[in-house]
């Protein structure tokens, strides 16, 4: 077999599907960021070798993520290769298009502090009073146990936030919700597991993947600071920035108040969330 039969050969087998795609493009995204280590290899590559290796490579890496389903995927990867940090509360930055920003410290009992002109504590650091509180993710109430404990694989959590939601006595303003309403219940609860709620690593990799699985999530191709998705929601259709290479949401219409209630802010918000041992002096 001489070099072009070799190539023809790598040339006429069938391409990766979008997940091996996806996971492919994090992967190499994650290694160009962390740079090389320790002692650098030689590599020396036959004319032949060279070619197919650079045939392959241009089958396997696209340009960029070329669908809503394929953003997500990359976005769950990094996810799932993101370390997760450590720390006593976990502080959570509202940012809006106008206005002051509100800050959040959430303990892992529940107790929480929160800081923020026009809140409570008149912008100064105010501990929230009584009993401590669950958090909250789209429509539901969760401890930080409950949280830690849903599932890592996507169709079993997009199972349980489904059970989770029929089972939660939701009403609207019309009323009991439809099942269209419910479904979008359960992507908001999803929308919060990506961008808001102290879970780890894999459960928000599944969410990703969960919602990568919904039909009805489109490509508007990108916005300020990632890929503008159109989602479902249980009052409409809403977009959601993600940048899948550091799976952070950019921006999103969805965010959970104090109250429980979902809020649909014009414009969206973009939400912060990490571990820290500090809270502010005031």
């Amino acid at each position: 077999m001489d070099d072009l039969d070799v190539i023809r050969t790598v040339l006429a087998k069938p391409g990766p599907s979008p997940e091996v795609v996806a996971r492919r493009r994090a992967q190499l995204a994650s290694r160009t960021r962390r740079g090389p280590r320790g002692r650098r290899a030689r590599w020396v590559l036959l004319p032949a070798v060279a070619a197919v290796a650079a045939a392959a490579a241009f089958v396997i890496v696209p340009a960029s993520p070329s669908s809503a389903r394929e953003v997500l995927l990359v976005a769950a990867t990094a996810a799932e290769s993101t370390p997760e940090g450590s720390g006593t509360y976990w502080h959570v930055t509202i940012t809006k298009p106008a206005g002051p920003a509100e800050e959040y410290w959430y303990r892992r009992d529940g107790q929480f502090w929160l800081k923020g002109e026009g809140l409570k504590g008149e912008g100064g650091l105010f501990k929230w009073p009584g009993e401590p509180q669950p958090f909250r993710i789209g429509p539901l109430s969760m401890t930080f146990e409950q949280l830690r404990g849903l599932p890592q694989e996507e169709t079993a959590l997009t199972d349980r936030l489904r059970e989770e939601v029929d089972g939660a006595g939701i009403r609207t303003s019309a009323g009991t919700p439809g099942p269209a309403e419910l479904r979008g219940f359960t992507v908001e609860a999803l929308i919060s597991l990506i961008s808001e709620a102290p879970v780890s690593p894999e459960v928000r990799a599944a969410a990703y993947r969960a919602l990568a699985a919904l039909p009805d999530v489109t490509d508007l191709g990108e916005g300020d600071g990632g890929r503008r998705l159109e989602v479902p929601l249980s009052s409409g259709r809403a977009i959601v920035v993600v940048d899948p290479e550091t799976a952070r949401v950019r921006n999103t219409p969805v965010r959970v108040t104090l109250s429980g209630a979902i809020a649909l802010t014009e414009g969206g918000v973009t939400i912060d969330a990490e571990w820290t041992d500090r809270l502010p002096a005031r």
